[in-house]
């Protein structure tokens, strides 16, 4: 058999195959990696501290600090979140802490900076930013 009747694999009905499995492939991996980078994240909740007590050490404990501006310490709602009033969200944070807000909002939380060794986590709807700093009663709403 001469060299010259021999066909390249790439010409082949199985070469043409491969090589546009190869291309597909690449395109999609393109494709949702371009989708799916990490959106970046809002700014963190300002921070406020109080001033040390005399004698005590210069960095105080989480317990000391102040609530960040715009905070308010408020209990944990105590009503049936299966059937909130209407018009009303029941927003369910991890640490089990339960806030009724009169919106309509996601089912998604996402961490937007920490107080303390205590992580802030932000709900959002239609009409505002709901915070919520993890462990705490701690809350703080921003309108739209």
């Amino acid at each position: 058999m001469a060299d010259d009747d021999k066909k390249s694999f790439w010409s082949s009905l199985p070469g043409i195959l491969t090589g546009l499995a190869a291309v597909l492939a690449a395109a999609g991996a393109l494709i949702y990696h371009n989708q799916h980078k990490p959106k970046p994240k809002p700014e963190p909740a300002p921070f406020q501290q109080e001033s040390p007590r005399q004698g005590a050490s210069s960095k105080p404990s989480p317990n000391e600090l102040a609530p960040p501006e715009g905070f308010q310490e408020k209990p944990s709602y105590s009503g049936d979140c299966a059937n909130p009033p209407a018009g009303s969200a029941c927003l369910r944070f991890r640490d089990g802490y339960l806030w009724l807000v009169e919106d309509v909002v996601a089912g998604r939380r996402e961490e937007v900076g920490a107080w303390g060794n205590h992580q802030v986590v932000e709900a959002t709807g239609k009409q505002g930013r709901y915070q919520h700093i993890l462990g705490t009663q701690y809350v703080k709403s921003v309108a739209k």
